[in-house]
């Protein structure tokens, strides 16, 4: 390797080990926070509790997953990781996509796959304006973007191109009953 192509491969990962350093630390505080947050706008249609490191869902390793009307299991290692891959407030996005299978869940509604993922992904979506807008957070659209394209599956969860779509609409919309009344197909 040459001289110059080792200073660009220890310059990124440079920036690489500084957005690590730079994430938003996720704990019970951030969770807590971001589920209030989340219930000022969708707390009408579900009030989860959200599990935190406890496999609620008996999910074989604490990732993210709603599993009922009044239950997320969420883990801080996986948020965290979200968090320092993704970017900064990546893991409000994972949350407000969970808490969107909750109120799926709260009003029985049952879609072909991938679009019971498809439409959390545009709650999430729909979350994020709200953050923005009344919150006062950055936007962090392009984190949730990220993070969402980046656990696409083709299958289940919709392709990575589904998944920006779904997620970038929710934002464009800003409200969540079009998520749930007019999704796109």
């Amino acid at each position: 390797m040459t001289k110059q192509a080792r200073m660009a491969f220890a310059l990124l990962m440079g920036l690489g080990l500084t957005q690590v350093v730079n994430a938003v630390t996720v704990n019970q505080t951030y969770i807590n926070k971001t589920g209030s947050e989340i219930s000022q706008e969708k707390g009408r249609y579900a009030r989860p509790t959200i599990y935190t490191d406890q496999r609620a869902c008996g999910e074989p390793s604490p990732n993210a997953m709603a599993c009922g009307p009044s239950i997320i299991s969420v883990g801080t290692q996986f948020l965290q990781t979200q968090e320092s891959q993704h970017g900064n407030y990546a893991a409000k996005m994972v949350l407000a996509h969970e808490w969107g299978h909750s109120i799926q869940f709260a009003n029985n509604i049952r879609l072909q796959a991938p679009y019971m993922e498809l439409q959390a992904d545009c709650n999430g979506g729909s979350f994020i304006r709200y953050a923005v807008n009344k919150l006062g957070y950055q936007s962090f659209l392009e984190a949730a973007v990220s993070s969402a394209r980046a656990a696409a599956d083709y299958s289940t969860h919709g392709t990575p191109a589904q998944r920006d779509a779904f997620t970038r609409w929710g934002y464009a919309q800003g409200d969540l009953l079009k998520c749930f009344n007019n999704l796109p197909k």
